[in-house]
């Protein structure tokens, strides 16, 4: 440690380095409760210090874990797989490199955030959207997209839309794409594919190299945005509406976006605090109590919400599509813009009484709601990480989840569209989660017309006694029935990556001698999708932290 010390103060500035426990404390908070031990964390500035830093790591044997801005909430924040592994903090490297207007690309590195995009284009006298996140506006893009998260924008998966890479490898070499090599830095930025292997998906949840800049395809600004809200007020209807957002994303490929369907509790999450004085610790809401709730805040078993996009004639027949196919499966539906909703929040908000109120409240989540599928960072999604805490602890922004001390998992499998899958997914998520004491809050979101990801965000308060155990006992419950019934995560927290490794499966044999070819010393984040060595070998298993 003393002579890593030593050649990292040699080579970067003080105020990029934080060595000693005490200054490592805002990287150790995170919303799972989990712990791990730290040898520092380092901020680059730049790849040329990023390649530094890598030669330095190999010649003293230390570990490294790169983190883009360190919010990666309810999958372990800034925290890494393993414990002993000097964190390189990408935060510094924020330049926006390269935007190419009539291409549609924009070239960036991993510490420009949500909102410092939508700054930059909305100076630009071309309009296109951001790919969005329910993260908030200080979330990384280029983590997001490793982690190939995704947006209800028209361009959803975000790891989809990555056309070129360039990383820092294990051994300090610079990775990048074949045409680049050529010379053809246009063509590289705007095809995917490139020439020969496809490399580029390596680096996706893979610890293959430090990625330091990514280049994005874009969606212009359409001409119409057109959002749609649809409820089913019986459990029993979600059946006809799976089916209904099936064949939908079917017929308008291209014009419709995502469609979110979420069900009564998680759209109460969304309404007012937690009533903690009418639930005892360690149990849910009854049925009865979700049922009160529900009829004094007008919500439904099920709510349905996507957006149009494209010129005015196209969304009007799409409108038109999808109000024919509600038709029989929605009890009520509702076309809005995001223009219609900004006129109506400051008229609702001068209405008296409560009801005015509640008028103004209902405008204000709908504006927010549609700006982010109008490619505007907002922080809407992420005052449900604090639902569960007791008082009042949500501030009204900058919210930071960990630092305020929420806490967070997210399971987030991947279910087939078929009505009879998804009602089995429901009835274990449900079984599963009230047993351990935890809301079952669900979300599907299509991300295809073959495939929904759920999203259920296990809460709990970390000061209650017995929570945090509650809560991963719940994870590890709920991902061990799921994947008995066929549904498994697209991605997981850094606790239970180690539950994906199978060592004796041909898929991570192969995915261990990948990391032992691009990265022989296991230097970048070790334990991270990936074995930490090779089957058979010594340490084999050792992936805890």
């Amino acid at each position: 440690m003393d002579d890593l010390t030593a050649a990292l103060r040699a080579a970067f500035a003080p105020e990029q380095l934080s060595l000693n426990p005490a200054d490592c404390d805002r990287y150790l908070c995170n919303t799972m409760g989990a712990r791990r031990q730290l040898l520092g964390a380092v901020r680059p500035a730049d790849t040329a210090e990023v390649q530094r830093l890598v030669c330095i790591a190999r010649e003293q044997g230390a570990p490294l874990y790169p983190i883009s801005t360190g919010n990666n909430w309810g999958y372990g924040t800034a925290l890494p797989a393993l414990d002993g592994c000097l964190l390189v903090d990408l935060s510094g490297l924020n330049r926006i490199v390269h935007f190419d207007p009539d291409l549609a690309t924009v070239t960036l590195e991993p510490g420009v955030t949500q909102g410092m995009l939508f700054d930059f284009l909305a100076q630009q006298p071309e309009r296109f959207l951001v790919p969005t996140t329910g993260a908030g506006p200080q979330c990384s893009l280029v983590g997001n997209a490793l982690e190939r998260g995704y947006g209800i924008t028209p361009v959803a998966d975000h790891f989809a839309a990555v056309q070129s890479v360039e990383a820092v490898l294990g051994s300090g070499d610079l990775y990048q794409g074949p045409f680049e090599g050529l010379g053809a830095t246009t063509v590289e930025r705007c095809f995917k594919w490139g020439l020969g292997p496809y490399i580029d998906g390596l680096f996706g949840q893979f610890g293959a190299g430090i990625v330091t800049r990514m280049t994005f395809q874009l969606a212009p600004v359409p001409t119409k945005i057109q959002a749609f809200y649809f409820w089913m007020d019986a459990d029993s209807g979600l059946d006809a509406a799976v089916a209904a957002v099936r064949d939908l994303q079917h017929r308008l490929p291209g014009v419709l976006g995502s469609i979110n369907l979420m069900n009564a509790r998680r759209l109460l999450s969304m309404m007012g605090p937690y009533p903690r004085d009418q639930v005892r610790p360690g149990t849910v809401m009854s049925e009865a109590l979700v049922a009160d709730l529900a009829r004094e805040n007008r919500v439904s078993a099920w709510m349905g919400f996507g957006a149009l996009y494209g010129e005015a004639p196209v969304v009007a027949g799409a409108r038109r599509v999808v109000r024919q196919r509600l038709k029989g499966v929605a009890d009520r539906s509702l076309f809005v813009s995001p223009n219609t909703v900004a006129r109506l929040r400051p008229w609702a908000e001068r209405l008296p009484f409560a009801w005015g109120r509640k008028l103004a409240d209902l405008a204000g989540t709908l504006d927010r709601s549609l700006r982010l599928v109008a490619g505007e960072p907002s922080e809407i999604a992420l005052p449900l990480a604090y639902w569960r805490l007791s008082g009042d602890r949500t501030p009204d922004a900058g919210l930071s989840p960990a630092e305020d001390g929420a806490g967070l998992l997210w399971y987030a499998p991947l279910v087939p569209m078929q009505p009879e899958a998804v009602a089995a997914y429901r009835g274990m998520v449900e079984r599963v989660c009230t047993a351990h004491g935890i809301e079952p809050l669900v979300t599907f979101t299509s991300l295809s017309a073959r495939c929904f990801d759920s999203t259920v965000p296990i809460l709990f308060d970390p000061k209650e006694p017995g929570a945090r155990e509650r809560a991963h006992a719940c994870f590890e419950a709920l991902f061990a029935e799921g994947k008995a019934l066929g549904f498994v995560p697209y991605r997981l927290n850094i606790e239970a990556q180690r539950s994906a490794i199978d060592y004796d499966s041909t898929y991570w044999k192969l995915v261990g001698r990948i990391k032992q070819a691009m990265d022989p010393d296991n230097l970048i984040a070790p334990g991270r999708y990936a074995p930490v060595e090779l089957p058979g070998s010594a340490g084999q298993g050792n992936i805890g932290g």
